[in-house]
């Protein structure tokens, strides 16, 4: 009974999947073509890391991304659970940020932080939570193989 209880446990926590425990399940986030892109903040110091203010901290002032990364971010990055996004990515307090218009119409505040997870807040009320391990910027820590 024990050894079932155990096994059904290390089941349902992904200890027996293979190690895939640790990234979180990836969906395409069907997101349109872009039309237009800005950028609000570069470089910028999330308020949780305890700075203050969003201004750039000498450990984020490096991290700027180009018109040509955030799109490529955003079309090829894949969806993540709210739970994964805050549970199982990692965090960083520095971030860029933007606007982005979609072809279809809709709007969205962008957001991309130093490890590769990203959100967008859209206009049609829905919220997209991004992770995108494979994606290359010079201001990526370098990917882990």
């Amino acid at each position: 009974m024990v050894a079932a209880l155990l096994l059904a446990m290390a089941s349902a926590s992904g200890v027996m999947d293979g190690g895939s425990g640790i990234e979180p399940k990836m969906h395409n986030a069907h997101l349109p073509p872009i039309a237009t892109l800005t950028i609000q903040s570069s470089g910028a110091t999330a308020p949780a890391s305890g700075a203050a203010s969003s201004e750039p901290t000498e450990q984020c002032a490096a991290f700027k991304l180009s018109y040509p990364e955030i799109r490529k971010y955003i079309s090829k990055a894949a969806q993540v659970t709210e739970h994964d996004y805050f549970h199982m990515l990692d965090w960083s307090p520095c971030y860029t940020n933007g606007k982005v218009t979609f072809k279809n119409g809709v709007t969205g505040i962008w957001s991309i932080q130093q490890y590769r997870s990203g959100s967008l807040k859209l206009s049609n009320g829905r919220t997209v939570y991004l992770y995108c391990p494979q994606c290359q910027a010079k201001a990526f820590p370098a990917a882990e193989k």
